[in-house]
């Protein structure tokens, strides 16, 4: 298993556009901690993160889908997929190993563009301290509009920001994945996993007025996806019948859905090309 993990590295740090997605997101830090600080000059260095992280995540999750679409799909399309098949290896194995390495290219790029945020925000204000309580700099508010994040500290807001990321961008890449390894074509898989994400950014408020309209469409997925977002952007709020726990948990129920569907499709179907 592991020889699988270091083969699909391998082949990984190979493309180019590996190597191309962390600069494209160097040079949007570049671009969005200069705007901010010209914008607002007396902006410090965890104002300036926490604002540059909600967008750079984005490109984060972006790549990663575009990366998880190809893992498979580009085995067909250079018909590469019957030499890892003569291996003595289950297929579940190879597709598993697949998936470990596109999680852990989206781990690291969004370990990069955090820390990135960081030095660049501090380079351009300067290194601020870690537990300065932030409610006042950048308060969150509940549906009354009290300030919900009285007392927390800029370490545990990043860590909040980065764990409900995690959640958006683990759930984002695997229907990527899946939709990659059931169809084999990378143009669907890139062109459903964009479509989910930037239907989550555009038409999210929609389908969180539809839950409090209508109870069980919180159980469909973009309603908990786009509620799991928000919180990742800092942007903290009630939403009726809607809670952190929940969300996740609808999100889980449908994550193991996709997974179990991707592995018993290829672990079935006939994968000749």
């Amino acid at each position: 298993m592991m020889s699988l993990i270091a083969n699909e590295t391998k082949k990984l740090s190979l493309r180019f556009s590996t190597w191309l997605y962390p600069l494209i997101i160097l040079v949007i830090i570049l671009a969005l901690s200069a705007s901010f600080k010209s914008f607002v000059p007396d902006i410090d260095n965890i104002q300036l993160m926490l604002s540059v992280n909600s967008i750079s995540t984005f490109m984060v999750a972006l790549f990663s889908i575009v990366v998880a679409s190809a893992v498979v799909s580009s085995e067909f399309s250079y018909g590469t997929i019957k030499l890892l098949l003569i291996r003595p290896y289950q297929r579940w194995q190879i597709l598993l190993s697949k998936y470990i390495v596109v999680l852990m290219y989206a781990v690291l790029l969004t370990i990069f563009t955090i820390a990135m945020s960081y030095i660049i925000g501090g380079i351009l204000t300067s290194f601020g301290s870690l537990t300065q309580d932030i409610s006042v700099t950048n308060p969150t508010y509940s549906e009354n509009g009290d300030i919900t994040n009285v007392g927390q500290n800029a370490l545990d807001a990043i860590g909040s920001q980065l764990g409900y990321f995690s959640i958006q961008l683990i759930f984002s890449t695997s229907i990527a994945f899946m939709v990659s390894s059931l169809l084999r074509s990378q143009a669907l898989a890139v062109g459903i996993g964009l479509f989910l994400l930037f239907i989550n950014s555009i038409a999210g408020g929609i389908t969180l007025m539809l839950v409090e309209q209508f109870q069980w469409f919180k159980y469909i997925f973009m309603a908990p996806l786009y509620y799991v977002s928000m919180q990742a952007n800092g942007l903290g709020m009630d939403v009726k019948g809607l809670s952190p726990g929940l969300a996740i948990g609808v999100l889980s129920v449908y994550y193991i859905i996709f997974m179990a569907l991707s592995f018993i499709f290829f672990q079935k179907r006939d994968v000749s090309v």
